[in-house]
């Protein structure tokens, strides 16, 4: 971790913000959160071999290009990198995560990233400048699409919601964000807009209209764009955009007349856990069951309406394994809901548990899909803007217990020579442990050459007791193995009988880990426990820790020996399931490469004679295989170990 005294302001003020000094007998216990240093979200996608716009720079755009009015973007089909359909640049982060209350789904995170999820400078801790820009494709400002001309007193207005901090790093007094309009006659940019970090950030979003009144402005190839300053070395001084409306706006100058949206992502659909091993839910007895399951949805949904009022309806449908739709979310209102204006409510989404009650044992995981949507009641207003009206959510059974929703939006760590972090899990079934899933995030240093112990211990409800039952020593965080972020930590099997159990690690030295913190998910720091004194305390922070205990009836790998010594050739993930991502660094990819799979007994199971980033092995049964990627020319080859897991 680096040393607080060299932090940029805004590390120092978060640093002591967090700061916790916790403990039964009253001696110090240390936890801290840190923001992260590179943005594992756009990692996975970079690995996935999504495309992204040109690297953070304005495009050259053909007047072919340029948009009429009305300009709307929220963000709701957020996909990582901002849409190519309105914007020319890519360094902004579009996410569900950071943003807290917006206006709907999905906002653009200004913070001190690039477009590929690293620091803009990672050679000095106090490098601050101007980071992330936003920058919009030309819009025609001068006659609408029809060909004609805007009137000097037409009413031309751009409105947008911004928040600092959100649920990361607040910007301090001396960082900002901009906004600026370009001058189509004099060819600069000119700020019309800007706003300053404050202490402790916003606990909500700030909407701001300005009117697009000059005649420099109102023509045929107008753009902004948004750019924030701040500490270009990792995830800090965040800012979050949302709503982004530009328009001709008729008296009684209303925003945006009709607009009802859902304001987050989909929730788990089971109490506590965001994930439970299908064969352990499938043992459980109906009423056991139903007692895991939510009884209603949790949805928020916003008016963004200026205009008034209408009533609208909320449905959803669940989905089994099969496709075949198994229940309705509905009841309780649902069919005439008022929400007042620029407010929130969750609606009272009732589940219908007996959803799940399907061919007990049937597979070794599952994932139900959910669909929920608003819309019109009988005879009401049709909503202006139906993109951010549907919100989809799957609900996994794989083999591992979660809480956590696969995001981490913080670092965790607690100091101290041999400080132990344990997390509570109720077991439902007697099963092998075959492995501990965790995510460490970047922060900081790179403290992936720091050695842990990963442990599992007996206990009670209220922390774990006596001496682990089982240790694996010589651990260390590792960031680059899994697509999702988490690595397999693979285990001696051990027998876990059903009941209260606790998983993490024990720190050999002080240096804090910095395990993977999801702060979207409420805490419930009755399941997470610390000990740097001898006695276990619970802990005082929020958000939920990334670690997931691994259950198999059978063995996840044998013990044939990786070819770990073999460089630039990785698998994603580890253990995979359908799909493999393949990454070669260094290799030149015109050579005529082929990839093969070999089973254990040494037998070909997928040829493909032409080298892809991406290999589908859903046909492959779980076990044991090797992958080779064979240069045709040369005769060299790569190997490495590949896991099924299902």
């Amino acid at each position: 971790m680096m040393n607080p005294i060299n932090c940029p302001d805004s590390l120092k003020s978060f640093l002591i913000l967090v700061f916790v000094m916790a403990s039964l007998n009253a001696s110090a216990q240390t936890e801290r959160v840190m923001p992260l240093s590179s943005n594992p979200v756009i990692k996975k996608e970079l690995v996935r071999g999504q495309s992204v716009n040109e690297l953070s720079k304005i495009s050259s755009v053909q007047s072919s290009d340029t948009l009429f009015l009305p300009f709307f973007e929220d963000f709701s089909e957020f996909s990582v990198w901002p849409s190519s359909d309105r914007w020319t640049d890519s360094s902004a982060f579009i996410n569900p995560n950071f943003p807290v209350n917006p206006p709907t789904i999905g906002a653009a995170t200004f913070d001190g990233l690039d477009w590929q999820g690293n620091a803009y400078v990672n050679n000095n801790v106090n490098a601050s400048g101007l980071c992330d820009v936003l920058t919009s494709k030309p819009l025609n400002l001068f006659n609408d699409n029809n060909g004609i001309p805007y009137n000097a007193s037409d009413s031309i207005f751009m409105i947008f919601y911004y928040q600092r901090k959100g649920r990361g790093d607040n910007p301090e007094t001396n960082d900002s964000l901009q906004l600026q309009f370009f001058n189509t006659a004099s060819g600069q940019w000119q700020r019309v807009w800007s706003a300053k970090g404050i202490a402790g950030g916003d606990t909500s979003f700030t909407r701001v209209k300005l009117s697009i009144n000059d005649v420099s402005f109102r023509q045929n190839g107008f753009r902004f764009r948004f750019m924030n300053y701040g500490s270009l070395t990792g995830m800090l001084d965040i800012w979050n955009v949302d709503y982004v409306y530009i328009n001709k706006f008729l008296p009684p100058d209303f925003d945006v007349q009709r607009d009802y949206a859902f304001v987050y992502e989909g929730k788990s659909l089971l109490n506590s856990y965001s994930a439970i091993p299908w064969k352990h839910f499938t043992s459980l007895t109906q009423q056991q069951q139903q007692n895991l399951v939510k009884p209603a949805a949790t949805l928020t949904i916003r008016n963004n309406n200026d205009a008034g009022t209408f009533p609208i309806k909320v449905a959803g449908t669940v989905y089994d394994q099969y496709g075949n739709p198994t229940s309705i979310v509905g009841g309780g209102g649902l069919n005439s809901i008022v929400v007042p204006l620029n407010s929130n409510v969750t609606p009272p989404a009732n589940l219908l548990t007996n959803t799940f009650f399907q061919d007990p044992g049937a597979d070794d995981q599952t994932v139900f899909r959910t669909i929920y949507e608003i819309g019109q009641t009988s005879g009401g207003i049709v909503d202006d803007f139906p993109l951010n009206d549907t919100l989809r959510y799957e609900q996994n059974f794989y083999d591992y217990y979660s809480f956590d929703d696969g995001s981490a939006e913080l670092a965790y760590g607690v100091s101290g020579i041999g400080a132990q972090l344990a997390y509570k899990f109720e077991v439902l079934k007697a099963d092998t442990l075959r492995a501990v899933h965790m995510f460490f995030a970047q922060s900081g240093l790179d403290v992936s050459s720091q050695p842990f112990r990963l442990a599992v211990w007996t206990g009670t409800g209220l922390g774990p007791v006596g001496a682990p039952v089982y240790q694996k020593f010589n651990q260390s965080p590792n960031y680059a193995d899994s697509i999702n972020g988490f690595f397999t930590y693979l285990t001696d099997p051990v027998l876990i009988p059903a009941g209260t159990w606790y998983f993490g690690y024990i720190q050999t030295n002080s240096t804090i880990l910095n395990l993977g913190l999801d702060v979207n998910t409420p805490a419930d720091n009755t399941r997470k426990f610390i000990n740097t004194t001898g006695n276990w305390t619970t802990s005082q922070l929020p958000g939920m820790w990334m670690i997931r205990p691994v259950f198999s009836g059978e063995p996840l790998f044998t013990s044939v020996q990786d070819q770990e010594s073999i460089s630039g050739l990785q698998i994603h993930p580890v253990p995979a399931r359908d799909e493999i991502f393949i990454q070669l660094d260094g290799a030149d990819l015109n050579q005529p490469l082929s990839i093969n799979v070999m089973d254990y007994s040494g037998r070909e199971v997928i040829t493909m004679t032409q080298f892809s980033h991406r290999l589908d092995v859903s046909t492959l049964a779980s076990g044991f295989y090797i992958f080779n990627v064979y240069n045709e020319k040369t005769g060299e080859s790569l190997s490495k170990k590949l896991i099924i897991s299902r």
